[in-house]
């Protein structure tokens, strides 16, 4: 059975990590279930988040927010998983009989956190509110007013609010103002403005750092060294890296061009990327540097399969800046410009077109569990579903192995 797993990001109000819901869907389905469908679907991303893969691995060990019907909860399923890694997501479907209400109940007891999916109040479901930790509401289905007004009609005091489908600053600023304490969308996904903007001095080094790493074979050490040299974080991150157990160095290296000619170009290149983005990324959501390595590997991984572009970096590098227009609240084609960045990856960037862009649309897609485009994008570069997961899987393992 051909299957679709994405993780869906949860923040706290400081826009800071908080977990991931875990998202199933089968390929060959369509995008409701019935009641055994269900079952199935939770069945599968359970086994394959934490028994193939190990949850710990595709949340980076923070909370798994996993859907579980009716059925599965009186069987008592949720208590086969951790309780310190799972919030067991109650559907909005589930009627709250009493078996259920004893069974959530027990839930609660032992250690479990429940949360209510898709939240809109009504008195029945008073037994599930009072075992429940976390009340999730949706954004986009109810406006600000409904949700004030609901919020006083229930009684919620203690619990975690979370906004759901939380898509621009503005939706999140709102959540925030009515009292939420989570929230899950893609609102620090896209650029808040996009207008000419002056850059801090730091800004400019990380910038030219990276254009002067992506000048292909015209790339000079002396003036790579040169833009390090002067940053004082670039050269304290440089010598640390050079002079760790990795390199197992006979003496200590001070000179930051030495250190540069140690690390050779393509271990350079990949550090740079890293630490740039990472220096760009002032006052946003590391995960946006965390989804754009996950983006770039996965590209760089699927490339390595079917075989878009002949370049290994272009496929890597499509993805890791996808978000550079973000980081950086100015055009895409702005922050590129002068980087000598290969012609494909500036078609895919900034023209919206081409191999790599199609690449770029799939994992998108998929992290936004966009079942229908994922499955035309699919199709269409004929690539199957079960390589979609894997690839994406080993991509977000992968980077949290990743030292940030």
């Amino acid at each position: 059975m051909e299957t679709y797993i994405a993780r869906q990001p949860i923040f706290n109000t400081k826009k800071q990590i908080y977990g991931y819901e875990l998202l199933y869907r089968n390929a060959a389905s369509d995008t409701k279930f019935d009641g055994s469908g269900a079952d199935q679907a939770t069945s599968q991303v359970i086994m394959e988040s934490f028994y193939s893969r190990g949850v710990e691995s595709i949340t980076g060990g923070r909370p798994a927010f996993i859907n579980f019907t009716a059925n599965l909860l009186l069987e008592n399923t949720p208590t086969i998983f951790p309780k310190e890694h799972l919030v067991v997501e109650v559907l909005e479907d589930v009627n709250p009989t009493p078996e259920i209400i004893d069974a959530c109940r027990s839930l609660q007891e032992t250690g479990y956190k429940l949360a209510l999916d898709d939240f809109v109040y009504r008195p029945e479901l008073d037994p599930l509110i009072e075992v429940s930790r976390i009340i999730k509401v949706d954004f986009l289905v109810n406006t600000p007013k409904d949700i004030n007004l609901m919020l006083k009609r229930a009684d919620l005091k203690g619990k975690w609010l979370l906004a759901e489908k939380i898509e621009t600053t503005e939706m999140f600023t709102t959540a925030l103002s009515l009292g939420f304490h989570l929230f899950q969308g893609y609102f620090f996904s896209k650029p808040e403005t996009l207008t000419a903007k002056v850059l801090s001095p730091m800004k400019i080094s990380y910038i030219s750092l990276m254009r002067e790493i992506c000048s292909g074979d015209d790339m000079s050490f002396n003036r790579v060294a040169r833009v390090i040299r002067g940053d004082l974080a670039l050269s304290y991150k440089l010598l640390r890296l050079v002079n760790s157990a990795y390199y197992d160095l006979r003496a200590e290296v001070t000179d930051i061009n030495r250190a540069v000619s140690i690390i050779g170009t393509v271990e350079l290149r990949k550090w740079v990327f890293l630490i740039a983005l990472m220096g760009l990324n002032t006052g946003k959501p590391d995960e946006i540097i965390k989804m754009s390595m996950i983006r770039g590997r996965f590209i760089e991984e699927m490339n390595a399969k079917c075989r878009f572009v002949k370049s290994v970096e272009s496929a890597f590098q499509v993805g890791l800046f996808s978000m550079l227009d973000v980081l950086m609240e100015m055009p895409m084609g702005v922050v590129i410009d002068g980087m000598n960045l290969a012609s494909d990856v500036v078609t895919a960037l900034v023209y919206n077109s081409g191999p790599l862009f199609d690449a770029l649309e799939l994992v998108i897609s998929l992290e936004q569990s966009n079942w229908d485009k994922t499955d035309l994008l699919a199709s269409e570069l004929c690539i199957g579903a079960d390589m979609i997961t894997d690839v994406y899987l080993e991509a977000v393992k992968w980077c949290n192995n990743l030292a940030f």
